[in-house]
């Protein structure tokens, strides 16, 4: 990397440092009007990232030396171009191949103010990962700019009410040490009873501020035993996505419902929710031309996630599957991630090409919300929780937000599942499955298979083609299993909801599958 962007970048390393220390100058850092900035700002300073961590990081070091690749970028030419050479780490090339030690500038640990949290997994196996004190004063900047962007415009004093899981969990504890010294806080875990008798106690003289995730916010106010008119609520989450008619839902409740987007392999916070993006997010769902100028929905099958994020932290690419290569520009975090595949599905627009089409289309008022110009990031889900079926990629997000839109599965569904297994002939088949709330009444299967397949359809054109060419025997089945029952009977073993099942024969045989119609039959 050339001398004279690296010697500016640790000059204003220190001003941004200092602004962002409290939010109310953080925000002077995101002023409208220096969007190109941040932008070239954000790559030199990816650019100084890796060439710190092929420097000092000896897993890094054996990583570049394994793929062939320089550990500096050239001098003459064009650093983007061999930008793209470098290659891209995920858990199990880099994480799974390295000790924890290795992984670390210098190839230790700090003796002091590192903290380890875990993440889950979609096996169960936790996964630890460590922050030391630059990386968790940047986590806190961010956390309390989110939290102040919540809160603004609250008339009574602020209660927040963390839900989220506890314990090692990267989300809670973070939530939990970076929001301590800004607002007044109980620390509850997602337990519906003690918050319950936290607002009951405490009363409707505060703004409650509960963070959580999205079904169990919905479960939360489904319940009965508090009177929630009394109360004023807003809502932040994390953790999975939300339909529009999942966010309506809660709006019956709370004032506000913001989320954010984040991963334990790389930081919690990296791009927010706000109302310009919200009401980004509902036009795409309103506008097929909108959907067809912005976004991959034609490709993807589901509504994306809108977020925005500040491209000085974050330099966000796509590759060529359509997955999210993330690199964390930061040179101080102790576990540098440069080119990182967290196999998320999505891509990024800049604000400018973003704000002329919603002009050209006539969505002037989208753009009349309080916006900053920073770039927006388009999120699908999860790279590997799709499944195939007949040449159609099917995400697991496509059955929930069919079932979410359904007012009579809506109140009735707590869960749902795509199952991909093989029959006894060993042939593909695809498998829909909802779980019912405790209790519940059981609707019409067939109906509600008829009303799924139909939104499915319209929502994925691929999938509408794939079972107009399928045959009768691949048609796919759809299943409604009573709580903690046949595919869901082990669910709550696990910190995270599963959403796909991969299973060969005999697991299929063994899994309890309920066939309650051939859903795609009820479909012209």
């Amino acid at each position: 990397m050339k001398t004279l962007p690296l010697v500016m970048i640790t000059a204003q390393d220190r001003l941004v440092r200092a602004l962002r220390a409290f939010p109310a100058t953080h925000r002077l850092l995101l002023a409208p009007g220096f969007e190109p900035l941040r932008w070239q700002l954000g790559r030199w300073r990816a650019y100084r990232t890796f060439e710190h961590a092929a420097r000092r990081v000896p897993a890094y070091r054996a990583f570049l030396r394994a793929h062939r690749c320089p550990v500096r970028l050239p001098e003459a030419g064009s650093p983007a171009r061999a930008w793209t050479r470098i290659p891209e780490m995920d858990k199990a090339s880099y994480i799974r191949q390295y000790p924890i030690t290795e992984r670390c500038v210098d190839g230790r640990l700090p003796r002091r103010g590192v903290v380890v949290d875990e993440s889950s997994g979609s096996s169960g196996v936790p996964t630890s990962w460590v922050r030391g004190p630059a990386e968790r004063a940047a986590t806190r900047d961010l956390l309390q700019l989110g939290y102040a962007n919540t809160a603004q415009g609250l008339t009574k004093q602020p209660f927040l009410l963390n839900a989220f899981s506890l314990g090692a969990w990267a989300t809670g504890m973070n939530v939990t040490s970076s929001l301590t010294d800004r607002t007044m806080m109980k620390s509850i875990g997602p337990d519906k009873d003690k918050i319950i008798q936290t607002m009951k106690e405490f009363g409707p003289d505060y703004t409650y501020i509960i963070t959580s995730y999205p079904p169990f916010l919905k479960d939360l106010f489904d319940d009965d035993r508090l009177d929630w008119s009394r109360y004023d609520i807003v809502c932040a989450y994390g953790g999975e996505g939300i339909s529009e008619s999942m966010r309506d839902r809660i709006l019956k409740t709370a004032k506000k419902v913001l989320g954010s987007y984040g991963a334990s392999d790389l930081e919690i916070n990296i791009a927010l929710e706000n109302d310009f993006t919200i009401a980004l997010r509902r036009a795409i769902l309103a506008d097929p031309r909108l959907q067809e100028r912005l976004t991959r929905m034609g490709v993807h099958g589901v509504l994306p996630a809108v977020f925005q994020f500040n491209p000085y932290e974050y330099y966000i690419e796509s590759n060529a599957a359509g997955e999210l290569v993330v690199t964390i520009n930061r040179a101080e975090n102790i576990n540098p991630r440069v080119r990182y595949n967290i196999h998320d599905r999505g891509h990024v627009a800049r604000f400018r090409d973003v704000a002329e089409a919603l002009t050209e289309l006539g969505h002037e008022a989208v753009l009349d919300e309080r916006i900053l110009d920073l770039p927006v990031l388009f999120l699908y889900g999860r790279s590997d929780l799709s499944v195939d079926f007949n040449g159609a990629v099917v995400p697991p997000d496509g059955l929930r937000d069919a079932v979410q839109a359904d007012p009579e599965l809506f109140e009735r569904v707590a869960n749902h599942r795509l199952v991909s297994y093989e029959d006894a002939d060993g042939s593909p088949q695809l498998h829909l499955a909802v779980q019912l709330h405790e209790g519940v009444a059981k609707p019409d299967a067939a109906e509600a298979a008829a009303r799924v397949l139909a939104a499915m359809r319209r929502a994925n054109g691929d999938f509408h083609n794939a079972i107009r060419t399928s045959a009768e025997a691949s048609l796919p089945t759809f299943g409604v299993y009573e709580w903690r029952t046949g595919v869901f009977s082990e669910d709550g073993r696990k910190l995270k909801n599963e959403y796909v099942w991969h299973l060969d024969a005999a697991e299929a045989a063994a899994a309890g599958l309920v066939v309650d119609a051939i859903a795609a039959r009820f479909i012209d």
